[in-house]
């Protein structure tokens, strides 16, 4: 019985090789034999294939990974070095991408995505427009046709809101005329600035929100383009508002981003719904559409998704610093955000996790404004560097970056430059702006 156990363990337990084993080991031609491993390995001697695994490399390779307990280092493309310098990638070219739609490699909404991507690795400037108001250009704001653009401008003895008309010059170029008075002159900061859809007021609106502070009130003003004037104003007492927007799933009432906390005003009957913020100011709110939700950025680094229906929140999405700004995609499955510290995701809103990172961008304390074009191809950031960057939205690759203005003499790093995207200045041609201080500068696509 000893002796058929023994040799059970010899068959069926430890099938290292043995001595006669190896020796036994036939020679095949262009292989060689591996004793700790018991392979054969294909010999090549042109190229420097490196060494087959052994037990050694295998050892170092689990101790380099760590040991099992032991944390695992996060590879998260949001979490990446930020002074770590990031390439600009050429999203390709005209006459490939044309091969492959003819091949049908190529869907036809990709195709024009890629155009666009293509157009604006080669951007240059165009136009300069005329001069802005003597400070620094916070917002920049163009309508839905495209042929209205308001910039604010703040400095030391205030602010205030200027109105350009957009029309096409000749063949290439477009020009944008600067009205003669100021639409708007306040005191305090003008800190977001949102067109009114046309189902709310057909002729051209826009609602602005003013900080406040300095013994005033914040509040969020309707303001009438076409005659310059006020249509109605909503005060939020003792507190400072910082953003503001349309409720597009009722049209009765706007969403302001206030101070600890955020409101749900409806013009009708004059009542608010408080939203739940955790007490942080609210730097950022959009409204969705399809459904009543409510999504905002708070000081304490948290996205939020309200309910109206439920009042309550549907779920949180933690950042590493202050949400500055959002903007939520057409589909309102996705939504791209930044942040204080220069992260800048793009989060599905259905997995509640990033899906996309936009790497390179330069913050460290400013909300600044992003801008998505109208076909959701293009990003633009404009960073504390000065320079604008352009991203391609659906792979997160850098296109382009765009120096800052040179006539520009007042441009600073307290002076962020502010960029609004068309693909239909003056009704054709497609570009954006950019304005940071005296001038207004258009590019071309």
């Amino acid at each position: 019985m000893s002796k058929s156990r023994g040799s059970r363990a010899r068959c069926h337990g430890d099938k290292r090789p043995t001595s006669s084993s190896r020796r036994s080991t036939p020679v095949l031609p262009g292989f060689y034999f591996d004793p700790v491993t018991n392979r054969y390995y294909k010999e090549d001697k042109n190229a420097s294939a490196p060494p087959p695994p052994t037990s050694k490399t295998r050892k170092t390779s689990s101790d380099s990974t760590g040991s099992r307990g032991s944390k695992r280092k996060c590879i998260c493309p949001c979490r990446q070095d930020p002074t770590k310098p990031v390439l600009i990638q050429r999203p390709g070219s005209l006459p490939a991408l044309l091969h492959q739609r003819e091949k049908g490699q190529i869907k036809s909404h990709v195709f024009q995505r890629r155009v666009l991507q293509v157009s604006a690795y080669g951007s240059k400037k165009q136009v300069v427009g005329s001069t802005c108001h003597r400070g620094t250009v916070s917002h920049l704001l163009v309508n839905a046709t495209q042929d209205i653009l308001l910039a604010s401008a703040k400095s030391g003895h205030g602010a205030a809101l200027w109105k350009y008309t957009v029309s096409k010059c000749d063949k290439f170029y477009v020009h944008i005329k600067r009205d003669e008075n100021v639409l708007f002159s306040p005191v305090s900061e003008i800190t977001d600035i949102s067109f009114l859809p046309q189902v709310v007021r057909p002729t051209s609106a826009a609602l602005i929100s003013l900080l406040g502070g300095a013994g005033q009130h914040g509040r969020v003003s309707l303001l009438d383009l076409e005659q310059g004037a006020f249509v109605s104003t909503y005060y939020v007492p003792k507190s400072n508002v910082w953003s503001c927007c349309w409720n597009a799933q009722d049209h009765h009432s706007l969403c302001i981003g206030a101070s600890k906390e955020g409101y749900v005003q409806d013009i009708v009957t004059n009542t608010r719904q408080v939203l739940f913020t955790n007490k942080s100011d609210v730097l950022c709110i959009r409204s969705a559409e399809s459904v009543p939700l409510v999504y905002t950025g708070s000081r304490n680094r948290m996205l939020i998704c309200h309910d109206l229906r439920a009042k309550t929140s549907a779920f949180q999405i933690e950042h590493q610093s202050s949400v500055g700004d959002i903007k939520l995609m057409k589909s309102e499955q996705t939504l791209i955000s930044s942040a204080f510290n220069g992260q800048v995701v793009q989060w599905d809103l259905r997995m509640q996790r990033h899906v996309v990172a936009y790497p390179g961008h330069v913050n460290d304390y400013a909300p600044v404004k992003l801008k998505v074009d109208e076909s959701e191809s293009l990003l633009l950031i404009p960073g504390k560097d000065l320079q604008t960057r352009i991203w391609a939205v659906d792979t997160g690759a850098l296109i382009n970056t765009l120096p800052p203005p040179a006539e520009d003499s007042l441009i600073s790093h307290h002076n962020i430059p502010a960029c609004e995207v068309g693909l239909s200045w003056g009704g054709f041609y497609p570009g954006f702006a950019i304005a940071a201080t005296g001038l207004l500068h258009w590019y071309s696509l």
